[in-house]
């Protein structure tokens, strides 16, 4: 399956509807990235999997000439809806609806950031040569990536509360496509030093996230985070008996309830900061 087939249709449409809600919560790993690329001032950059538009934004504020590329027809709708709002008013991306394994660039780019789109590739390798062939020699690459689930407090708090009444999982396969597969260094210091990437290097980050800001009591709270869609919302919803399901639920809202903060659910979240050149 390609990856465009993951992210079209229902899935682009969820993930367009919480487009500002996740821009908020994942500011903190965004700029930890753009601190990591350094000056893109004049630069020519590519902002893979870009979304919604917000790192590319980000990375234009910057001063960068920004091609923002995603698979996602709904969430580039939602990027060039805020592109037009603050056209002649800012620097404007350009955001191109394409598989960046089979893209292919009228120039060549100086840099490529990725915010949390660089995982998705069922085939990496041949992917990551492709994008290396469209940069200049000795471009950096900066990607921000999940670090493993028992190390983002987002995900084993809700799924350790909910753990009694679901079914056992089959153990995860190490640098399968999805959110965490580039969790293992090993995994992803291979498929791009592979590809021609070289001097590949990477820093651990931790910053907390605020679900359900400024949320009228702790239960409302609890209660948007688990709307927002962790990892144990779809197994629960999953749970064939209703008592069961109702238990899980319940658990998962108390122990989200003791997270609570200033309105907020807050939940560590843990990444990598990955840089190499081309």
């Amino acid at each position: 399956m390609s990856a465009t087939a993951d992210w079209a249709g229902e899935l682009g449409r969820r993930w367009a509807a919480m487009a500002e809600r996740q821009d908020a919560m994942l500011s903190r790993f965004q700029a930890a990235g753009l601190d990591a690329l350094g000056d893109v001032a004049g630069k020519r950059v590519l902002d893979l999997g870009c979304g919604p538009g917000e790192s590319s934004f980000a990375l234009a504020d910057r001063g960068a000439e920004v091609v923002g590329l995603d698979v996602s027809a709904e969430l580039l709708e939602v990027a060039r809806d805020r592109a037009e709002a603050r056209r002649g008013e800012a620097a404007t991306p350009d955001f191109v609806l394409a598989d960046a394994a089979e893209a292919r660039f009228d120039a060549p780019f100086d840099a490529l950031f990725s915010r949390f789109g660089a995982m998705f590739f069922p085939d990496p390798g041949p992917a990551w040569r492709n994008l290396r062939d469209a940069m200049t020699p000795g471009a950096p690459l900066v990607v921000v990536a999940w670090r493993t689930p028992r190390e983002n407090e987002w995900v084993s708090t809700p799924l350790g509360a909910a753990r009694p009444w679901l079914p056992p999982q089959p153990a995860p396969v190490t640098g399968d496509p999805g959110p965490f597969g580039w969790a293992d260094p090993a995994f992803f210091e291979g498929v791009l030093r592979g590809a021609g990437w070289r001097d590949v290097a990477w820093t651990a980050e931790d910053r907390d996230i605020a679900f359900a800001e400024r949320a009228e009591d702790p239960a409302a709270a609890a209660a948007e985070a688990m709307r927002f869609g962790t990892p144990a919302s779809a197994r629960i919803e999953g749970i064939e008996d209703e008592g069961d399901r109702a238990q899980a639920w319940a658990a998962v809202e108390a122990a989200l309830r003791g997270k609570v903060e200033d309105g907020a659910v807050r939940l560590t979240g843990a990444v990598w900061v990955v840089t190499a050149r081309a």
